[in-house]
């Protein structure tokens, strides 16, 4: 009976030794950095990004650049029905869209996005669709 249950558990400890290596091959070394594509659906709208575009200003930049993020998350509350797409300007909440066309590109350093939980974490209600952080030049 010994014998069976210490099969047992060479069966399970080869199993999971199996599973570490097949999985293991898709892992990043620790020198490693896994790879990043520059422009990628939800990555940062970079100085070199904004540079290389000839819009004038965030709103444009965005619309071009971003346009989902424009576009509500389709989380939908009893309470909320209509998701919002909040803008937050150099941590100032609650700015518009309007902020965004009316602020030059030449002042913009960086806009990213943030998603609706994230952004009701540090801004408050009323980012149901998540925000779009503009980060200006100082």
């Amino acid at each position: 009976m010994g014998s069976k249950v210490f099969g047992m558990k060479g069966g399970v400890l080869a199993a999971a030794t199996v599973m570490a290596l097949v999985g293991g091959g898709a892992c990043v070394s620790a020198g490693e950095t896994a790879p990043q594509t520059p422009g990628g659906r939800d990555a940062d709208i970079t100085p070199e990004e904004l540079e290389s575009t000839t819009v004038d200003d965030a709103m444009e930049a965005v619309s071009l650049l971003r346009p989902h993020w424009l576009r509500a998350r389709p989380t939908r509350t009893i309470n909320d029905p209509i998701p919002v797409v909040g803008v937050v300007i150099d941590g100032m909440a609650r700015a518009t869209r309007s902020d965004l066309a009316q602020l030059p590109i030449g002042q913009v350093e960086r806009i990213s996005f943030m998603s609706a939980s994230d952004a009701t974490i540090r801004f408050g209600t009323g980012y149901t669709g998540g925000a779009i952080i503009v980060t200006t030049r100082k």
